[in-house]
């Protein structure tokens, strides 16, 4: 037998002998202490942070309703590309926005971000004309990429994968709690129309943007970084934070900066297909968003009541998420759940375009697709974060997965158009097709999975062929890594 033979051999071995370390689910009375107080510290900042993030991107739905358009004397369709052109920055900057947070402590990074796109969102309010809100939509999405993917990449620094998808539930369900109130709070905000000379949408963005520069002075002491420096641990629980997810990772647990793992990412197949499938969720999900009180309005209901009656599929959509994730983790797997979430929007977007149903059931249909849209995301999340192993290959993925998806948003601006009002069948029909194909995708994502797990049991030693003595730069195409399904 040949010496790499030997090698690979005791490779495997010493993997069989730390399976239980790997593998095991159960916690003690000790970790599940810890968790509750990582929770207390982690989770109610991170959700602060992401509902002004997406109050801030937003907005300028209830900006519209609040004669945006008449007042900077916008035409056509220039209001749609006000919106997708904040993707365009957003799409840009995300993977470089990961990157530096790898480097970058992120009480610095995600707090320096927030003051920026807090003073962008404040500025918006003087702009003039069609050129100057493009300008400022634009960096308004370069400064807010890196908040969220750089959430989801600072979670799985703290929690096991077992334990991702509840947490990333709660954390977004900050975007749909801000969806529900956003309209009840810009009612209220817009009524100071005429206050100093100034609109009620200039009010609006006025004051989201100074509550986020606001929070996000504040953030700069309260994000704790990373288990190995929070202060507020005790050692031993310091100890147990740091042990538990190494033993969760087994032999791809790996913290430092590595430019192999980097190219990795772009070079996994699973990967691309994560974000076609994302990229699906977020057309759908970005223009159900941005348009529901559009949607609402075109039932017949008047400006008041349209920015009312879109706070109740915000509501439901919050709810779903994190029902969905506390079964999801339960049960230890991601795909079945999100096909029926998605199987729930279809239905929703199934009524809402047949010709002849009633305004209560074409309501009724809008409170579906929020509550099958929203707990897509942070499913499709979990599950990506699961089947990426290494720091730099989880951060570099998931923000690759997150910025194509977001090129979705670009999109998303356009499938709703002044044109289709009031039944907007066709943005209806666009956001059906894309969740068939959603659904399609995560079926077969889900059996390729598969077959690379039987792979990994029937012959690991392919997967360690030419590798080094410990492997660890494999990541999750080593054969102990057994994909999330």
């Amino acid at each position: 037998m040949s010496s790499n033979s030997i090698d690979n051999s005791e490779k495997i071995d010493e993997f069989t002998n730390n399976s239980t370390n790997v593998l095991t689910n159960v916690e003690s009375a000790e970790e599940k202490r810890l968790l509750k107080k990582i929770d207390l510290r982690i989770i109610p900042l991170v959700t602060i942070l992401y509902t002004l993030s997406f109050l801030d991107r937003v907005n300028i739905g209830n900006a519209k309703l609040a004669h945006l358009e008449r007042d900077l004397g916008l035409t056509g369709d220039e209001y749609n590309w006000a919106l997708g052109i904040f993707f365009l920055g957003y799409v840009l900057f995300e993977v470089p926005s990961n990157i530096a947070l790898i480097k970058i402590k992120p009480s610095i990074w995600i707090s320096t971000l927030m003051v920026g796109w807090g003073a962008i969102m404040t500025g918006m309010a003087f702009v003039k004309n069609f050129s100057e809100l493009m300008a400022v939509r634009f960096l308004l999405g370069a400064f807010e990429s890196g908040l969220f993917p750089g959430v989801v990449f600072y979670l799985t620094k703290w929690y096991k994968k077992s334990e991702r998808t509840y947490r990333i539930s709660l954390f977004f369900s900050g975007a749909t709690i801000a969806g529900a109130f956003n309209g009840l709070l810009a009612y209220a905000i817009t009524n100071l129309d005429g206050k100093f000379n100034l609109h009620g949408w200039q009010w609006l963005f006025i004051i989201d943007g100074v509550m986020t520069v606001i929070v996000a002075f504040f953030s700069y002491f309260l994000i704790s970084d990373y288990a190995e420096t929070a202060s507020w641990l005790t050692e031993d629980e310091r100890k147990l934070a740091i042990d538990r997810l190494r033993y969760d990772g087994g032999h791809t647990h790996t913290t430092h900066f590595d430019k192999h793992q980097i190219l990795q990412a772009f070079k996994d197949s699973k990967i691309y297909i994560y974000m076609f499938l994302y990229f699906c969720l977020l057309v759908t999900l970005y223009s159900f968003s941005f348009f529901v009180p559009t949607i609402v309005n075109g039932l017949g209901f008047n400006t008041v009541i349209s920015q009312l009656l879109s706070t109740p599929p915000f509501i439901l959509g919050c709810i779903s998420c994190l029902v969905i994730a506390k079964l999801s983790d339960h049960f230890g797997v991601r795909s079945p759940y999100l096909i029926f979430c998605l199987l729930i929007s279809i239905f929703g977007y199934a009524i809402l375009i047949v010709p002849n149903a009633s305004t209560a059931a074409k309501y009724t249909a809008v409170c579906i697709v929020g509550l099958g849209a929203f707990s897509t995301i942070p499913t499709i999340l979990a599950w990506l974060t699961n089947n990426l192993a290494g720091d730099s290959k989880r951060a570099v993925g998931t923000a690759m997965v997150i910025a194509w998806g977001n090129i979705g948003g670009v999109i998303s601006a356009q499938i709703y158009r002044s044109s289709d009002a009031p039944a907007y069948k066709t943005g209806h029909t666009i956001a059906l097709s894309l969740l068939v194909v959603a659904v399609i995708i995560t079926i077969f994502q889900h059996y390729l999975l598969i077959r690379i797990n039987k792979y990994k049991l029937e012959n690991p030693e392919l997967f360690l062929k030419g590798s080094n003595r410990d492997a660890s730069h494999l990541g999750d195409s080593h054969p102990s890594f057994i994909y999330s399904l």
